[in-house]
């Protein structure tokens, strides 16, 4: 088994994430849940019922790749499936990001999708599908969201919430930033159809701009991952 070459950093990377997604109004309480890959077999996870804003590296929880806690003082999140279902189905993915973004869980209440409008929206997040209601921290949530992983990077969880699944270096952090960009794209969104209703981008535009994105996720994916022969 091979460990990530620092498990320490990740850490840091993980309690810092908790602590922006609160700072941003992302999740509040004991919402939202993360994880990332240690190595080929194992995961570090955010533990069930702790507030993710105030998270310390002792509070995280190591599981196997089946979910399965090392620590039996510790228990992962009660939505682990969620996490599990983006590791089997994308093998690529090396964190993934669970939040309740507020604005575009009220587009998920009114039964409207994200409109692909700004370039932010296609090069930041690509295609954001809308997996229907399941009751959290059950398998049916875990099978809501499994027929949109292989073409989406984020997903909106109707009435629940969102997951952006993270890739490059810093997998953390990418995600992190799709779920911060999917809560301002909602929210533009929003204030403009208070007006008139809201407009894609045109096709040609947004296939140029999916272009820009899947370049830059290439760039991102060159670097091998730690366990992976050179």
């Amino acid at each position: 088994m091979f460990d990530h070459p620092s498990e320490r950093a990740l850490r840091i990377q993980m309690v810092e994430v908790g602590r922006r997604l609160h700072a941003r109004g992302l999740i509040g309480g004991g919402e939202g849940n993360l994880s990332a890959r240690l190595g080929p077999r194992r995961l570090l996870c955010t533990p069930t019922g702790l507030n993710k804003g105030h998270l310390r590296e002792e509070d995280l929880v190591v599981t196997d790749i089946d979910g399965v806690a090392q620590d039996e003082l510790r228990r992962p999140s009660t939505e682990m499936l969620l996490h599990l279902a983006c590791y089997q189905e994308r093998p690529d993915c090396l964190a993934v990001v669970h939040a309740h973004p507020p604005h575009a869980v009220a587009l998920t209440l009114l039964g409207e999708a994200l409109v692909p409008c700004m370039p932010e929206a296609v090069t930041a997040l690509g295609e954001v599908p809308t997996a229907p209601y399941a009751t959290p921290g059950t398998e049916r949530v875990a099978d809501s969201i499994r027929p949109h992983l292989r073409t989406a990077e984020v997903v909106l969880l109707e009435r629940h919430g969102a997951l952006a699944m993270g890739f490059g270096p810093r997998p953390l952090l990418d995600g992190s930033d799709k779920m911060e960009m999917l809560d301002g794209v909602a929210r533009v969104q929003l204030l403009a159809s208070a007006r008139r209703p809201v407009t894609a981008l045109p096709e040609e535009e947004r296939r140029l701009l999916d272009q820009q994105r899947l370049a830059a996720r290439e760039r991102l994916s060159r670097p091998r991952r730690p366990w992976e022969a050179a």
